[in-house]
């Protein structure tokens, strides 16, 4: 941050006004760093907890002053690093209960994150803050230096085989918003100093993120044939016609894998509503509105039509543990009796530069609002498309967009 803001003005003025010329703070990499002295006496200096963050320096100026006062206290032959050791051991360090502020933190988000979410995307770096934060010795002294060892240090999953989270991938990106998470509940509702409030992203962090976002998979929107070759490869078994009736749900009313153990039927069993709400989503429930299959002649493929009706008959789906939707779905596909075409179909989504994956179906259910005219020969707008498949149009400008400029050939001169 550049030294004109207006906050590390005031903050420099207060310390030289307040506790003497001879005392400076400065940005070290994102950190504070205080330094004292003049040139006849000489300088020292110390790194203090706290980042280099508007929102950080009126606490910083409170430790400093408390600091300062026992250092000038002792005629200062008290070694600067010493006297605001004792100011931080006797201000925060031993006040701060990690574990309550833990059990406390999954209590107050007991319904806004789900059991699974919880699992898999919170407790893996939640269980590095405390493995660090519970030490005797060497504990990390604010947010950035947290951040650091847990991130890139903490050894976890099975039998503890993974060091830390890959740089410029999605789940060290996931990590790192529900560490920014919890931070941010202890310094606001727990009382913590504000030198752990999550620390501004480096120009490292900065970068892995973009590259996150330019290697985001473009999902693949299987056609209509696609799909219809798939389905007639299930075999005939009880649980593999489980998952075909599945595959042809997801296909036809445009729904996340995950959705499928969230349907329920309403107005005598004449409408399918999906009552999955997904996390920091507005959307709680939504009525679903088929899209039909159609064949290459443009007729309706006979599946495609009285799915409601199958599921109101008692038609059974597999059992699919919540919050493994997709994944259980992907690795039936690529294992099971129907894996042969889903291989096939795979390097087909390759040789287009885009990749097969379970949300594909939901991918055809978007593409297929955007691109078939209704009966009258009008198109559905982008309000009407984001609320069938639940979520709001700017989600579906992000990720479906594409979709609406397929057919730029026809709406341009032809030229050449």
């Amino acid at each position: 941050m550049s030294a004109t803001e207006s906050w590390v003005k005031e903050f420099r003025y207060a310390i030289k006004s307040k506790i003497g010329s001879g005392w400076q703070v400065s940005n070290d990499r994102g950190n504070m760093r205080l330094l004292v002295g003049n040139k006849k006496e000489g300088f020292q200096s110390i790194n203090l907890p706290f980042a280099w963050q508007k929102d950080q320096w009126t606490e910083a100026y409170k430790f400093i002053e408390f600091g300062a006062g026992a250092y000038l206290e002792s005629d200062k032959k008290l070694p600067l690093k010493t006297a605001f050791k004792l100011t931080k051991q006797s201000s925060t360090e031993i006040t701060l209960d990690w574990d309550k502020a833990l059990v406390n933190y999954r209590r107050a988000n007991k319904y806004a994150i789900g059991e699974a979410t919880w699992k898999k995307k919170h407790l893996p770096v939640l269980e590095g803050v405390m493995e660090y934060m519970n030490r005797t010795k060497h504990k990390p002294e604010n947010a950035k230096t947290l951040y650091k060892k847990v991130l890139n240090e903490y050894k976890h999953g099975k039998d503890k085989q993974l060091v830390g989270w890959k740089w410029g991938s999605q789940m060290r990106r996931h990590m790192r918003i529900s560490l920014n998470k919890f931070l941010n509940y202890c310094v606001r509702e727990e009382d913590f100093p504000s030198y752990w409030l999550p620390p501004e992203l480096s120009l490292e962090e900065r970068l892995s993120n973009n590259e996150v976002k330019r290697n985001k998979r473009i999902g693949y929107p299987l056609t209509d044939f696609q799909i219809n070759r798939l389905v007639e490869a299930f075999p005939d078994n009880e649980q593999a016609q489980k998952w075909k009736f599945a595959v042809q749900l997801c296909a036809v009313f445009g729904l996340r894998p995950e959705e499928l153990n969230h349907l329920v039927l309403r107005n005598s069993k004449t409408e399918l509503w999906c009552i999955y709400q997904k996390q920091n989503s507005r959307v709680r429930e939504r009525q679903l509105f088929g899209l039909k299959v159609l064949d290459l002649d443009g007729t309706v493929l006979d599946w495609s039509e009285g799915l409601i009706g199958r599921l109101a008959a008692g038609e059974k789906l597999p059992e699919i543990p919540k919050g493994r939707g997709g994944q259980n779905l992907g690795q039936y596909l690529r294992r099971r009796g129907v894996s042969d075409c889903w291989e096939v179909l795979c390097s087909e989504a390759q040789s287009e530069g885009l990749e097969l994956t379970p949300y594909s179906f939901r991918h055809r259910y978007a593409y297929v609002s955007h691109t078939r005219p209704q009966d009258d020969g009008t198109m559905r707008s982008l309000t009407q498309i984001a609320e069938a498949m639940g979520h709001d149009p700017d989600t579906n400008l992000k990720s479906y967009a594409r979709f609406q400029n397929r057919n730029l050939a026809k709406v341009f001169d032809r030229v050449g």
